[in-house]
């Protein structure tokens, strides 16, 4: 009997996110939809860039997670979207499904307040992965 090789980026609940930066379970149907492959990869690594680091430690995950929230309210002038740009990288670097991250561009927008961070990020396995987030750090 062959058997399916299992995918190492692997497949989790499926998550829906809203304008305003908040997420929740993908009920479409009757059924919790499910996010695979490089999909559940860029679902899994925008809710880590999103969770604020030791959130998660009454569940055992003390590390899980990033110090973007520690630059809310902080002028974006240029030493704080830098230093934001190396808390998105650092952070990305966590996941054991990531090989590597290219330069992270962080910039800010056109709303006050709004930073807009670009990566790519290379998979243990496949193609390179594009991910894209507005941070509002107002």
């Amino acid at each position: 009997m062959a058997t399916t090789p299992k995918d190492p980026l692997l497949t989790d609940l499926s998550v829906v996110f809203t304008p305003h930066g908040q997420a929740d379970l993908d009920l479409q149907t009757d059924e919790l939809e499910r996010v695979s492959g490089r999909d559940n990869l860029v679902q899994a690594l925008s809710l880590r860039l999103l969770t604020e680091r030791g959130e998660l430690t009454e569940l055992s995950h003390p590390r899980y997670g990033s110090r973007l929230r520690e630059l809310i309210g902080e002028p974006l002038d240029r030493a704080n979207v830098e230093l934001l740009r190396r808390y998105v990288r650092k952070c990305l670097l966590q996941d054991p499904r990531v090989a590597e991250v290219d330069p992270v561009r962080a910039f800010t927008a056109n709303v006050p307040g709004v930073v807009v961070v670009q990566a790519t990020v290379r998979p243990i396995v496949g193609a390179p992965i594009s991910l894209s987030l507005n941070l509002d750090l107002s």
